[in-house]
């Protein structure tokens, strides 16, 4: 070749070869500004920025700068054309515009530092890269092109990343700190992995968002919802760990999604929390010392699976939710082992069948298996069971069972003839609950340290028999809405409220004893048409209260040594209270806003302020009782009309015997006489001396002797 052809071949490869500019604020570079070096060079050039502060730029050229030692872009960095690489520099924007724009593709942003008072990146662009950087801004990232990957970044802010109407893009190895972490709208088949997120609002969210892949990523702090996942489906969240906030991870209307071998504790109200959500897969989840360890609230057909919770307040609840499928799940630990139960404010579903649930005895609470039958008839349930549930179930039986730390350790939905022997729970909110259950029978059983110890709800002709509930932290016995239950020989001692009827009729308490309860130890709300027979209320606040039922039959009862009333009756309408025997309570006797009531054969003494005291009642009839040595009178009436008292003992009561400051009728007439008054003696049995009452009462006819009629 040609000496002369060669050197010019020489010089133009030399000419084609990339080049270095240099832009340096004094005199030794080739460009003062970064605008006039990118200006200057052509594609494939680098351009190296030596310290000092420069405006932002244009980046329309595939140029690859970096900073060489701390050098400072105030303005917007704007990546126009594909290819860039932009390292190591410092951007900060003080206006509205992103600090750094990528419209195009292909591009790389390594280890630069980058803030804005709006958002640090805007990438509009595909297949970019942003990676060891560090990013200060109220919106941090917002991606809205296909494949663009953020690696190994700290990002802190309101927000730290945004991904909207894409797919592809990539998050890993990120360090995370910003109220909200990563939002997914609308997005597909995107990859958060490895990331470190903390922070007080949502870590990551995924709006109407499918087929993303959230993996091996940890989320710490007060976080509302560690991953939030709402109306999307198909996502992947597994093996992440999650500590300290309010949930750990909630699927809100979705579906198809897999949670699979994440780590969720000390969340205030849920490791895993879903609601209307629907076919998610939950296997292998690992939860502990949260509010629930899993909670499904208005769902369906979902699966659980090998799931481990234990030390939390409930291990998994499912409220208000159908057919979902338990398997191999393992609760242990909890204060409430499995929630089963309908829910609040539900609509369009009768109660039972949000309990129709798919549980085998392959989960296990506490070691034993969970014994849930659905629609069996004739059977013997097993003994070893953690927890019984018996739905739509005929004539099943179950005895000698030991249960603890369950919402209800035995439940009864929508059965008949079925029945609990010999069984003994503790720690439970409800020990032994009926609903919606027709002539079931739970006999010699036991309830310790429970909310309520027996409950039925909308149940018919039911019985609790030889039964004791003791130390409930609400009530002992509990009937709401019910008909004809029945309560025989049973004991609630140490509760709240020992015993407590609402809105149930035709019900029979007979020989129980509520005795030493805080509250009340008997206690009937708007329960009509029901019987008190042979009880003892002993030493609460209030012994039997009755408020709202009518037509009630009280006989027999012992209700001693309570703080305020013996016996409390408000609103009543044709009750009868016979052969009571009320003793050393506040008071004997309280009759309120009632008429019609009968109050016949009662020994009612020594309470500490009246032995019968009655408020704006009418109508009533009270005859036959032994009133004595209360302390401040036997019998008061306020605002009261048209009773009629007679053939009472009234003896050595404190202040005054009685005292009438309205219209009533002191005696039955010549012949069947008044009462016996031990302060004014008197020749006859009747006689024709009257015993005036305090307050404007007369006694026409009382008697010289006491029980002098008979």
């Amino acid at each position: 070749m040609n000496p002369c052809i060669a050197l010019i071949l020489l010089a133009l490869i030399a000419c084609c070869q990339a080049r270095t500019l240099v832009v340096d604020t004094g005199d030794f570079g080739d460009a003062k500004t970064l605008s006039v070096a990118v200006l200057k060079a052509s594609n494939g050039d680098a351009i190296e920025i030596h310290p000092g502060n420069y405006s932002g730029a244009i980046v329309d050229k595939r140029l690859n700068i970096t900073a060489r030692g701390q050098a400072v872009i105030e303005g917007m960095l704007a990546i126009t054309a594909p290819g860039c690489r932009i390292s190591d520099l410092t951007i900060k924007q003080r206006g509205k515009d992103p600090a750094v724009s990528l419209t195009t593709s292909d591009s790389q942003i390594a280890g630069c530092t980058i803030s804005g008072i709006a958002t640090g990146l805007d990438v509009t662009g595909d297949n970019n890269s942003i990676m060891g950087c560090r990013i200060d801004s109220p919106q941090g990232i917002e991606i809205f092109g296909a494949n663009n990957d953020v690696l190994q970044s700290s990002i802190s802010g309101s927000t730290a990343i945004r991904i909207n109407g894409t797919k592809g893009c990539m998050i890993s190895d990120c360090q995370i700190s910003a109220l909200q972490g990563i939002q997914i709208e609308d997005a597909g088949e995107n990859d958060l992995l490895n990331n470190t997120l903390s922070g007080d609002g949502f870590g990551v969210v995924l709006t109407r968002s499918h087929s993303n892949n959230l993996s091996n990523n940890s989320f710490s702090r007060g976080y509302v919802s560690a991953i939030d996942v709402v109306d999307s489906a198909s996502n992947n969240l597994t093996n992440n760990r999650i500590t300290g906030g309010k949930v750990g991870i909630s699927l809100r209307g979705s579906q198809s999604c897999n949670v699979t071998g994440n780590v969720c504790e000390k969340n205030e109200r849920a490791g895993i929390f879903a609601e209307g959500a629907s076919q998610n897969q939950l296997i292998d989840n690992n939860l502990s010392q949260n509010g629930n360890g899993i909670l499904l609230q208005g769902c369906a057909e979902n699966s659980l699976r090998h799931n481990q919770a234990y030390g939390n307040v409930y291990g998994i609840s499912l409220r208000g939710s159908k057919k979902n499928a338990l398997r191999e799940n393992r609760l242990r630990e909890n204060s409430y082992n499995l929630r089963i139960d309908s829910g609040q404010g539900q609509s369009g579903a009768t109660n039972y069948e949000f309990y129709l649930q798919d549980i085998d005895q392959s989960n296990l609470v506490d070691d034993k298996p969970i014994c849930y039958l659905i629609s069996k008839v004739d059977l013997m349930a097993p003994e070893n069971c953690g927890f019984l549930g018996l739905i739509s179930c005929k004539n099943v039986s179950s005895a000698n069972l030991t249960i603890n730390n369950c919402s209800a350790g035995v439940l009864l939905v929508n059965s008949s003839k079925c029945n609990i022997k010999n069984s003994s729970i503790s720690r439970a909110e409800t020990g032994f609950f009926l609903l919606d259950s027709l002539a079931c029978a739970v006999s010699n059983c036991s309830a310790r340290d429970c909310l309520i110890g027996f409950g039925a709800e909308s149940s018919t002709w039911c019985q609790f028999a030889y039964d004791q509930a003791s130390n409930c932290s609400a009530e002992g016995f509990s009937a709401d809405n019910g008909q004809g239950l029945s309560l025989l020989d049973c004991k609630a001692l140490f509760c709240q409220t020992g015993i407590s009827l609402h809105g149930s009729r035709q019900c029979r308490i007979q020989n129980c004893s509520a005795n030493e309860n805080q509250e009340y130890g008997l206690e009937l709300l708007k329960s009509h048409d029901c019987t008190l027979l042979g009880n003892d209320a002993i030493s609460s606040d209030r012994g039997i209260y009755l408020a709202g039922s009518n037509h009630c039959y009280l006989q027999a009862n012992n209700a001693t040594d309570n703080k305020v009333d013996g016996l409390s009756l408000l609103q009543l309408v044709y009750a009868e209270l016979r052969n009571n025997t009320v003793l050393r309570n506040g008071q004997g006797i309280y009759l309120q806003s009632s008429h019609n009531v009968s109050i016949a054969g009662n020994n009612i003494g020594e309470n500490s302020r009246f032995g019968l005291r009655m408020s704006s009642s009418k109508d009533c009839r009270i005859s036959g009782n032994n009133i004595y040595d209360n302390r401040l009178a036997g019998a008061n009436l306020v605002d009261c009309t048209g009773s009629l008292l007679y053939h009472n003992v009234f003896t050595d009561n404190g202040i005054q015997n009685a005292a009438d400051n309205n219209q009533n009728q002191w005696d039955a007439g010549p012949v069947s006489g008044g009462n016996y008054w031990s302060d004014q003696p008197v020749f006859g049995n009747p006689s024709q001396q009257p015993h005036q009452i305090p307050g404007g009462g007369v006694d026409r006819y009382p008697f010289q002797d006491p029980w002098g009629w008979l």
